[in-house]
């Protein structure tokens, strides 16, 4: 592992100048953070949205330590790490060190238990835990139909690496089938860890008079942005018979913004790309396609803040951590990561809690547990998403609710 590790820093150097990777990299493979000497509970979340999933887990143990036990929460992608540091001030918060790092990065101190999330799944870290004495515990497990044939590939390795996590909690019996398959032992079927979130509003927006669709957590992929396609379906569906462009009506759109010609009570659609660094790539983007049809440009968020922008009829959200404040006052919201293929789709529960009505595309092979916990949620191909746009929807809500309880005591117990 560290001759892979050495062979590979060239490229990695050249990658972590991308904005994506600019801190995550150098952090993870080239100079990790020091960790202060102390007696953790060690959990540990890929990106984004497990970071999110464990507020629960991480409150309510927050509330139970001793004097001198500390929480210390990993993560490998820049989003969760932001986003950590946002949620949870009173953590240790820091990148996961590659596996080469791992042996050293920890001595001297004290791991109480090391708990991983879904299917972060790393060896070192559960070797020298497993060497400590701590518990090990894998939460939210889950193995996607797509995924599977791979780990079994890999079975011999998987065997080895399930043998030092002790108790294992799964979203579905699928799951547990498939873990027990690579050699997952005490596995206990529990359910996605996000039906336990209460989605949290930090900042109450006020709703206007006219409907706001907020398309969500959307992705690019192999030459092919969501956002693109969903705006050509909202175009066909809300602006067909008002998009005759000329170049006169063209040029004073693009001055001045205008949009006192749309047809009235038409939503405001609010654009939410799930990766910041492709903020001004979908500007681009749309602002070419609505320039075209004669409508006014995106207002970025940024520009005039969140809620003066909302009176716009095109809006790009350029900021993180907002969703569920505009969830809450949304009235249709198009969840992406799901009308492209190998995304995976993204967390419904969040607009479902709001009873917002609720579109998403047909691949959402990571989320699956949580899509069959909702109902009235309609689902698409980006094809047929013109019509479904013209029909009428009906409000999605949570048909099943979690408690963290066992969690949290398999956390604590030594």
């Amino acid at each position: 592992m560290c001759v892979a590790h050495f062979c590979a820093l060239p490229f990695l150097f050249f990658l972590s100048f991308k904005q994506k990777y600019n801190t995550s990299l150098k952090k993870r493979f080239f100079i990790p953070a020091l960790l202060p000497k102390g007696r953790y509970y060690w959990i540990h979340a890929c990106s984004f949205g497990e970071v999110r999933s464990l507020q629960n887990i991480i409150s309510t143990l927050e509330n139970s330590l001793a004097a001198n036990q500390k929480i210390l929460l990993t993560t490998t992608t820049q989003t969760g790490f932001t986003l950590a540091n946002k949620l949870y001030p009173n953590c240790t918060i820091t990148y996961l060190p590659f596996e080469s790092f791992i042996p050293f990065w920890l001595k001297g101190k004290e791991i109480i238990s090391l708990t991983l999330t879904e299917a972060e799944l790393w060896l070192m870290p559960l070797f020298c835990a497993h060497l400590k004495g701590a518990k090990t515990l894998l939460i939210n497990a889950r193995i996607s139909t797509r995924s599977y044939p791979r780990y079994l590939r890999f079975c011999f390795f998987y065997t080895r690496l399930f043998s030092t996590i002790q108790k294992v909690f799964c979203q579905s019996q699928t799951d547990k089938e498939r873990l027990e398959s690579l050699g997952a032992q005490n596995v206990e079927v529990f359910g996605n860890l996000k039906l336990a979130e209460i989605p949290q509003v930090s900042t109450h927006y006020t709703a206007l008079n006219t409907p706001l669709w907020v398309i969500a957590s959307t992705h690019g992929k192999n030459n092919q942005s969501e956002e693109v396609l969903i705006l050509k379906s909202i175009l066909e569906s809300f602006f067909k018979k008002n998009t005759r462009p000329t170049s006169q009506c063209i040029a004073q759109n693009t001055e001045k913004n205008s949009h006192q010609n749309l047809p009235k009570n038409t939503p405001h659609f609010l654009f939410a790309p799930r990766h910041p660094e492709r903020f001004l790539e979908v500007e681009q983007k749309l602002n070419k396609i609505l320039t075209t049809n004669n409508l006014p440009l995106l207002q970025k968020t940024s520009a005039q803040g969140i809620q003066n922008a909302l009176n716009a009829p095109f809006i790009l959200l350029d900021s993180l951590g907002e969703l569920n404040n505009l969830y809450a006052i949304a009235d249709t919201v198009i969840l992406g990561g799901s009308f492209l293929p190998n995304i995976g789709g993204h967390n419904p529960i969040e607009p479902a809690y709001f009873h917002t009505k609720l579109i998403s595309g047909p691949y959402i092979f990571n989320q699956e547990a949580l899509f069959s916990s909702i109902k009235n949620c309609v689902i698409c191909e980006i094809e047929a998403l013109t019509k479904v746009l013209q029909n009428p929807l009906k409000n999605s809500y949570i048909t099943q609710n979690l408690d963290i309880t066992k969690i949290i005591q398999s956390i604590k117990e030594s």
